[in-house]
């Protein structure tokens, strides 16, 4: 049988044709005025699709999102500094993972994977908490596919610790909901990976006016990852040190599309779409989601024997789709409706994953084509 590969992982996500050929063709040196023009492009189209205020400025960081979470980080704590992580999840660990990494002193505000955190319990732990440099947070948990209400927390943040800095991994959230560093977060953070469907390599931090007015402050050990350097490096159109050159030009060609399909607000409602179409289908089948309170970039279907599940999807079929992760693996089926994702490639997951439930004997309750169909349909 032949396969053409087919990704439809949370990241990376299924990539742009134009990014992959503008990432081809990039052969500009990064110290010439070509790459400066070609850079700025890239720079004001991400500001667009970030939908920066003024005052707000954004950082393009070669690395992966890590090395945006670890930058946000450094440039916003101090040696001493105690901070407080909100996590649910494998991803929201990390943060927990990096502040222990610098020595930093972490408090904890745990829910079990696939649920969330009301404003009630946060508002609980701040009240015993000493002062915080910094509250750090997922915006969507991608390991579980919960969304945090983000702005609901990090308004209890402001109230009891209104010198906090907010610290939001966006990774899989920019491009998919309706989030802006204007909500009231302080560094929103993003990977080229996930809405904008390029290759993995580069990695957005958006900073707040008032994370800028403090980057001059003692902070954290910093080199490679400080800010201040980048933003300087910025402001003449270039970076501080080598950059992915081909990945900018991949990152100017998507924000140029995303323009084109009419802004971030249709890639927002397009991951809405696909998310609406596949859980028709879920409901059909009667398995059950796995997040308590689901985001739009991902489903986590539960379903028991994963591992086997994935890897007939991936050697017979040349689909791709995601474990769980952890404790998760083998329990799990993650299926991505973020950035470069259709109808098309929703109806065709759905199809695919009843053939491999039929190979694997997982009992479904009714095929989930027709429901998913009713609702891609009755979009504008």
């Amino acid at each position: 049988m032949l396969n053409k590969p087919r990704l439809l992982t949370p990241g990376p996500t299924p990539l742009l044709p134009e990014g992959l050929s503008a990432q081809s063709l990039a052969t500009v040196h990064h110290r010439t005025p070509a790459f400066k023009a070609l850079f700025r492009q890239a720079l004001d189209g991400l500001r667009r699709f970030y939908r920066l205020q003024a005052g707000e400025e954004v950082v393009i960081l070669s690395g992966s999102g890590t090395a945006a979470l670890e930058a946000a980080f450094v440039n916003g704590v101090a040696p001493g500094d105690t901070v407080l992580v909100a996590h649910a999840g494998k991803f929201g660990e990390r943060w927990v993972k990096i502040a222990k990494g610098h020595g930093v002193q972490v408090l904890e505000l745990k829910a079990p994977y696939g649920e969330t955190f009301t404003p009630e319990a946060l508002a609980a732990v701040l009240k015993e908490a000493p002062k915080l440099a910094a509250f750090c947070i997922q915006e969507h948990e991608s390991s579980t596919g919960v969304r945090h209400d983000v702005k609901a927390l990090a308004a209890v943040v402001k109230a009891a610790q209104p010198d906090a800095l907010i610290l939001v991994d966006a990774i899989t959230g920019v491009g998919v909901h309706d989030i802006r560093l204007s909500d009231g977060f302080d560094a929103l953070i993003c990977g080229s990976q996930k809405a904008l469907g390029i290759q993995p390599g580069l990695a957005f931090l958006a900073l707040s006016p008032r994370y800028l007015a403090q980057l001059e402050k003692p902070h954290l050990g910093r080199f490679y990852l400080d800010l201040r350097a980048e933003l300087k490096a910025h402001a003449d159109s270039g970076t501080a040190w080598t950059p992915a050159i081909g990945l900018v030009a991949a990152l100017k060609a998507a924000t140029d599309w995303v323009d084109g399909m009419g802004g971030v607000e249709a890639l927002i409602a397009n991951a809405d779409l696909q998310a609406r179409a596949f859980r028709a289908a879920l409901a059909q089948w009667g398995l059950p989601g796995f997040a308590k309170a689901p985001g739009n970039a991902l489903t986590g279907v539960t379903v028991e024997g994963s591992n086997a599940i994935l890897k007939t999807l991936r050697d017979r079929f040349g689909l791709s789709l995601a474990n769980g992760q952890g404790e998760l693996e083998n329990h799990m089926v993650r299926v991505a409706h973020l950035g470069y994702t259709d109808s098309l490639d929703t109806l065709m997951v759905i199809q695919a994953l009843e053939l491999a439930f039929r190979i694997h004997g997982v009992q479904i309750q009714a095929p989930g084509g027709e429901a998913a169909q009713a609702v891609l349909a009755s979009a504008n």
